[in-house]
């Protein structure tokens, strides 16, 4: 009788979701789905920040290079592991939409089984080559220490990490955001305490910040596998079988979000170096606080895009492409009221943002940064847009135009502006490439969803 009950009340939740999918109120999806991604990387970017203060004012600001140095790295890592799981997360979600349960379950196994051979690999690269690797990142002498001890505390946790993600990701696909917002959320706040235990309390250095963040996120891992390895929900880790063809499709899905974090890595160590030659030490401390800003203020953005992907995909599947339009031009008019207020914010209260990470306004690294961020923040009035435009894309398996816009925008015009720009405005120059690649990339970005809309969402089959 009990089980009996349980199957109804699951046929009943699963029924009441697709009828907000497909019908309900778009402010009221948003709410449901948007607004507990929003939260959870609101968390991601408290600690981002607290990590930040931490390492900057008990550490000094050649550990927040030394960070910066390795973060690249292991964003490259995660690349794969953001590949792979929003494209799994795309099919499970364009399954759930078309009612073809077999595939859905088939490309959530299949994801992760090729993770798990990811993360394995990973850790065995970066241990036996964590010297090599590091200095290859650019770093120099005075941040080698640094660098060093971040990497050798994170990398015996890549394979936990990589599965907390995708756990995450499948639990939105799952129709669980509120509970993917309290583990995710818990986790950050766990992450934040023992930092503050291991780099202050046990003077731990990077080392300690790095093993807070594996500790907090394995944990994660292990509460929302509860939900997501359970063989009594609908979709389970291990019910489906895995399949290459499905491997391939999810690997061209989450191509372009892997490309947006890729050209993300690679324009982070072009900087990097850039900045390193220009000013040393103390202009990659700047860059790393800039940095700490400016992903604080993206996270806003991905929050929404990542919490919507599932329900526009879902909305593609059943072909309710009218309803596809609606909800992305929602999240546009949200995306730019975020991006200008993050940009007055920033315009009038950015030296104060900066002192959390200096102790001091009398440093070399906090005047540099000073002058950067008032240039940086010009970004924020549109990469807000530009985000969302490469989820939407990937949302509608239309990989072609995301990896088009990601490549653009975080890779291509960055690259040029770093290369030319310096040479007539020096230092303001490279602070100066970031907002310019952003205008580019919106104006081919909003042409490709202009010919998106024409094509993949036609009229008639409204």
């Amino acid at each position: 009788m009990f089980a009996k009950h349980a199957l109804y009340l699951t046929m009943k939740s699963t029924l009441d979701d697709r009828h907000l999918l497909e019908q309900g109120p778009v402010s009221r999806l948003f709410c449901k789905y948007a607004l507990p991604s929003v939260v959870t990387v609101v968390f991601f970017g408290i600690q981002n920040i607290v990590d930040g203060v931490i390492v900057g004012n008990h550490i000094g600001p050649d550990a927040m290079g030394g960070i910066n140095i390795i973060l690249p790295l292991f964003n490259i890592m995660l690349v794969v592991a953001l590949v792979v799981g929003v494209g799994s997360q795309t099919l499970v979600s364009l399954g759930l939409g078309e009612q073809n349960i077999a595939r859905s379950q088939d490309a959530m196994t299949t994801g992760f089984w090729t993770l798990v051979l990811v993360g394995l690999l990973t850790t065995l690269l970066l241990i036996l080559l964590a010297e090599p690797l590091t200095r290859l990142m650019g770093a120099d002498e005075r941040l080698l220490p640094h660098a060093l001890g971040y990497l050798y505390g994170l990398a015996p946790f890549t394979l936990p990490l990589i599965l907390c993600f995708y756990s995450d990701i499948m639990l939105k696909a799952l129709g669980y955001p509120k509970v993917s917002m309290s583990i995710m959320s818990s986790a950050v706040v766990l992450n934040i305490l023992l930092s503050l235990i291991f780099v202050i309390g046990l003077g731990w250095g990077t080392m300690g910040a790095s093993i807070a963040t594996g500790i907090a996120f394995s944990t994660g891992f292990l509460v929302s596998g509860r939900i997501t390895f359970n063989r009594k929900q609908r979709l389970s880790m291990l019910k489906g079988r895995f399949r290459l063809p499905l491997l391939r499709n999810a690997l061209y899905n989450g191509s372009s979000e892997g490309m947006s974090d890729f050209a993300a890595s690679v324009s982070i160590l072009i900087i990097n170096l850039t900045v390193v030659r220009m000013l040393g030490a103390d202009g990659v401390a700047a860059f790393t606080a800039i940095n700490y800003i400016n992903f604080t203020g993206v996270l806003l953005f991905l929050g929404i895009s990542d919490g919507l992907i599932p329900v526009l995909s879902f909305n593609h599947g059943a072909r309710n492409h009218a309803r596809v339009r609606q909800i992305f031009r929602f999240a546009a008019k949200v995306n730019t009221c975020i991006g200008v207020c993050v940009f007055i914010v920033l315009q009038l209260f950015g030296d104060a943002v900066l002192l959390l990470f200096f102790d001091s306004r009398e440093s070399s690294a906090f005047g540099i940064a000073e002058a950067g961020l008032f240039i940086y923040a010009f970004a924020f009035l549109m990469n807000g847009l530009n985000v969302l435009i490469t989820a939407y894309f990937t949302a509608l398996g239309d990989a072609r135009s995301s990896i088009i816009a990601a490549t653009l925008r975080g890779l291509v015009f960055v690259l040029a502006g770093v290369a030319v720009l310096p040479k007539f405005f020096g230092i303001s120059g490279v602070w100066m490439a970031i907002p310019l690649a952003e205008l580019l990339a919106l104006g081919v970005a909003s042409f490709l969803v202009v010919r998106a809309n024409r094509t993949l969402l036609k009229p008639a089959d409204d």
